[in-house]
């Protein structure tokens, strides 16, 4: 019999896959062991790919999405060995890891279920590490935020046994789903997990269920993994909140029962308001802050050229503006000045003086040519309006200097400054780190190659990591091993974003906190760019009003033009386009969710739907579903659109 099996449930993420098998079997241990990978119906093709890389491994597909526990389950069924290791695809192993566990394990033959050290890709502990049971008054602390302003207490920090050190072995109560190491037996006695969870909750539930039996579960300190975290569902998300506090809510009604379920049934409740409404609340508070201090700026700058123009030239001999233009002709141009900057991208891609002077010499014109189009009371003075573009217009690029000049940052910019590599490995794998980021969009400022360091001297490394600026470090793990990894993301990763490459594959790994997705650089998908999706957003409402408005003669138009049943799908699909619920043009959402592609809005003209029949439809959808996702722009849509039109039927 097998010493152990591993148990990994894969779902669209070879990448991740790739390495955690890589890192798995180049363990140190004299341990038999099985790799056994449940894939939940992927459609990323990486069966092929891994099953060369790593002939030994077991694969099972399952024919639809069955969640992370009952694929798990299908694995246990299948295991054969002593034990079970419960592992996450996006996790890499030290080389000790196996056999550490699986010693304690045989030492200890009291202990259900043993959890392991968890670092994220910024080398920073996982404190879900070791957690006690969800009871509603350790929910209450986690909730109310106490266990947050008392990390280490014994009481309020209970949640994450904040008073037991990171560095110890303990008895614990929940042990982390990321990596689970469970007798087989034991594990088949119980159930495996609860096939009522879908996501999330699953490994609190199989961990109580384990104490339940009288088995302890251990907290194992004595070695470490990495759990990038790469789900596609990030932490931060309103998604997340939903999925896990439901799960909490499955938690309460098996485990608990009378005041008690009621009790923390109430504070699930009451977390998952919190937290929406927080998120909410900050997530308007980033988007509007730069926008709004932008047009206070430009008001007072406004009114500080009326007043200078009312002294100098326009009533020398005493008089003013109306207060008409005061308030609402300022207030418009300010708005209007404002929404010009936020389609151009400047509080998102980054406030360049171009794009600021692009943004508002086209507004000022848009505005000059509607002013010649007012009535006569209200042409106030286009020498205002000029006046008050230029000094606007150099204002914001000089404070926006000021501040960069201060903190060394662009102001309001989601843009990533020019990265400064460190290449640590081999030189001859150097051009693959190259290609990737060449194919990725990322240029670079300063590329440093670095030579494995002998003795593993991270004092020197973090030395030369000083020196240059790095600020992202790229380890070869050709020639360097897991265990060096690990011990460069702790001890660098906190300054410094580290980050894997492994050379046969075209990809990067490494995320800068729990809470960003793994997967770092791959190639770019034009179709996330939210400078893109914005522009988008506004040609689609521009448009389908235009349409609209002008009825009947757009569709006469069209008609003569030979698009007139495209128009009528177009018209007839207005409200929902204008609404959000549709896009105008793009891949279906079930064609996205297949090829694993960004999901967008389900279009009113299909890309794909035009395709031949006699064709494969799958592998041509595909490709022009991965094209239009690549080289997604306002031209390209456009036309697109145009041809579309002209021959979708309704």
């Amino acid at each position: 019999m097998l010493d152990l099996s591993i148990v990994i449930v894969n779902y669209n993420v070879k990448e991740f896959l790739s390495q955690c098998l890589d890192s798995i079997y180049q363990s140190k241990t004299d341990c038999s062991f099985e790799v056994i990978v449940v894939d939940n119906q992927s459609s990323d093709s990486g069966e092929a790919e891994i099953l060369r890389q790593f002939p030994k491994v077991r694969w099972i597909n399952n024919s639809e999405n069955l969640g992370f526990g009952k694929a798990n389950n299908v694995g246990f069924q299948a295991a054969k060995g002593t034990y079970t290791l419960i592992l996450n695809p996006d996790t890499v192993l030290r080389s000790d890891t196996l056999e550490k566990s699986i010693n304690y394990l045989k030492s200890h033959p009291e202990v259900g279920g043993l959890g392991i050290q968890g670092i994220d890709g910024s080398g920073r502990f996982l404190p879900e590490s070791k957690r006690a049971l969800p009871t509603p008054l350790v929910a209450l602390w986690k909730i109310s935020g106490l266990s947050a302003l008392f990390p280490t207490s014994k009481t309020f920090a209970r949640y994450h046994l904040g008073h037991l050190s990171k560095d110890e072995n303990h008895e614990v109560d929940i042990l982390v789903g990321c990596y689970m190491m469970v007798p087989t037996e034991l594990l088949l006695e119980v159930g495996g997990f609860d096939p009522r969870y879908f996501m999330y909750g699953e490994d609190i539930d199989l961990s109580y269920e384990l104490q339940k039996t009288g088995k302890k579960n251990v907290y194992f300190a004595e070695s470490k993994i990495i759990h990038y975290k790469g789900e596609s569902t990030k932490r931060g998300s309103l998604n997340y909140v939903r999925m896990f506090y439901q799960a909490m809510i499955l938690f309460a009604q098996k485990q608990f029962s009378g005041g008690a379920a009621w009790a923390y049934k109430s504070l699930i409740y009451l977390g998952i308001y919190l937290r929406a409404a927080l998120a909410v609340v900050a997530r308007i508070a980033r988007s509007a802050f730069a926008p709004v201090l932008d047009a206070a700026i430009l008001y007072l700058l406004l009114n500080t050229v009326k007043t200078y123009w009312e002294l100098n030239h326009r009533f020398i001999n005493g008089g003013s503006y109306p207060d008409l233009y005061t308030y609402n002709v300022q207030g418009a141009y300010v708005l209007l000045w404002v929404f010009g900057l936020w389609v151009s991208g400047t509080y998102f891609k980054g406030a360049q003086p171009k794009n600021i002077v692009r943004s508002m010499l086209i507004t000022t014109l848009i505005i000059g040519f509607g002013y010649g189009l007012l009535p006569e009371e209200l042409r106030f003075s286009r020498a205002l309006l000029v006046l008050g573009a230029l000094v606007g217009t150099a204002s914001l690029i000089v404070y926006r200097a000021l501040i960069a000049a201060v903190t060394g940052q662009r102001l309001f910019s989601n843009e990533q400054r020019q990265p400064r590599v460190m290449f640590y490995g081999s030189k001859d794998n150097l051009s693959a780190l190259e290609n990737i980021l060449n194919e990725s969009g990322v240029r670079p400022s300063f590329l440093w190659h670095q030579k494995p360091l002998e003795k593993q001297s991270f004092e020197q490394l973090e030395a030369l990591v000083k020196l240059h600026r790095i600020n992202e470090l790229v380890v070869d793990c050709s020639s360097s091993s897991y265990d060096e990894l690990i011990a460069i993301t702790e001890a660098l990763g906190t300054r410094t974003s580290v980050k894997s490459l492994l050379p046969e594959s075209a990809f990067i790994i490494g995320s800068n906190s729990s809470l960003s997705q793994g997967l770092t650089y791959k190639k770019a998908l034009q179709i996330t760019d939210a400078n893109y999706l914005r522009q988008r957003r506004v040609y689609e409402i521009g448009l389908t009003l235009l349409l609209v408005l002008t009825l009947p003669i757009s569709l006469l138009v069209a008609q003569i033009m030979g698009r007139g049943k495209g128009w009528q799908l177009w018209v007839s699909s207005a409200g929902k386009l204008l609404s959000g619920k549709r896009s105008l043009i793009g891949y279906s959402t079930a064609l996205g969710e297949k090829f694993s592609l960004p999901q967008m809005p389900q279009p009113i003209f299909d890309i794909c739907r035009e395709l031949p029949q006699e064709l494969d439809f799958s592998q041509n959808a595909r490709a022009l579903a991965e094209d239009y996702a690549k080289e997604a722009a306002v031209r390209n849509d456009l036309l697109r659109l145009w041809q579309l039109t002209k021959c979708t039927t309704p």
